[in-house]
């Protein structure tokens, strides 16, 4: 009974270390890294290698794949057995997905925290969650799926999210601007009462809420037409020239005098479309400082204290 249960051990241990080693390291310690992915656990650390690490468990083989490769109908060849493609262009590492990955099959990635980080997912609805954290560099993403979370970044930083919610969470290190984004999803972010900012909040047929700690100065609204969003459009309008009038005075016609012919006149006119009672503010936390933009179309936003 020992000796079975030794050697189970020995079987249990192998097999985590098999899944363990489910890794894809690079050297880089500048640059920008873009994510073309499903989604991803991305943190940042003091380090100089970027570490992909399957979150999955180990699959069976399949005996007649061997000696074979994956491919994707997009063109990528896995080149980590991580199921990604990993391409470096000059001081850019490119990450592509390779196949279909199952719902919660999330990267995990580390990143030197200095590094710039774009992530992009556009065009596949299985879309998993995008959580980002300690991270010092730049920040891009773009995405229509994927529920975002942001916890204790820098900046700057431009989140745009079209079906899910935004949350983020930051330290006391904040760099601008920071300009997050959804339409169809709520925005929830949380700042230290300290923070110096330029502040927007903006919704469309949502709710604008924010802590009482924080110190904003609202500025005065602007006496513009407004709509549900700043989409306009300019329509150039090209009016005739006005014919020449002539007019008879006791049954005599005078002859016409020549008159240089008058030009076409153009009239612009500008409009904005309108729609729900859109709720927009514009102020300054604390006398002002960084760009802080946030906005949703359709829910609402909060500014909270962190």
């Amino acid at each position: 009974m020992k000796k079975q249960t030794i050697t189970t051990a020995i079987i249990l241990f192998l097999c985590t270390s098999a899944w363990a080693q489910k890794e894809y390291k690079i050297a880089k310690s500048s640059g920008k890294l873009h994510l073309n992915l499903h989604g991803a656990i991305i943190e940042g650390y003091k380090g100089n290698e970027i570490i992909f690490t399957s979150q999955r468990a180990p699959e069976e083989e399949d005996e007649r794949a061997k000696g074979l490769q994956a491919l994707s109908s997009s063109g990528y060849r896995d080149n980590t057995g991580l199921g990604i493609n990993v391409t470096q262009n000059g001081q850019d590492i490119i990450v592509n997905m390779v196949g279909n990955r199952s719902v919660g099959d999330l990267l995990k990635i580390r990143v030197p925290e200095q590094l710039s980080l774009v992530f992009s997912n556009n065009q596949s609805v299985f879309a998993d969650s995008l959580a980002i954290k300690n991270m010092k560099g730049e920040i891009e993403v773009s995405t229509s799926y994927n529920t975002v979370t942001l916890e204790n970044n820098s900046g700057p930083m431009s989140v745009k999210a079209l079906y899910r919610d935004v949350e983020a969470r930051f330290g006391n290190d904040i760099k601008g601007p920071i300009s997050i984004v959804s339409v169809y999803g709520h925005v929830d972010v949380a700042l230290p009462t300290a923070v110096k900012a330029n502040l927007t909040l903006s919704t469309g047929y949502g709710k604008l809420y924010a802590a009482n700690d924080f110190d904003i100065a609202v500025s005065p609204p602007k006496h513009t037409a407004t709509g549900t969003d700043d989409s306009s459009e300019t329509a150039t309008v090209e009016i005739e020239p006005r014919p020449t009038r002539r007019y008879t005075v006791a049954g005599v016609v005078p002859p016409a005098a020549p008159a240089a012919p008058e030009p076409a006149r153009t009239i612009t006119v500008n409009w904005l479309s309108h729609g729900g009672n859109k709720e927009n503010i514009e102020g300054t936390i604390n006398g002002g400082g960084l760009d802080l933009i946030l906005k949703s179309t359709y829910k609402n936003v909060y500014l909270r204290t962190k």
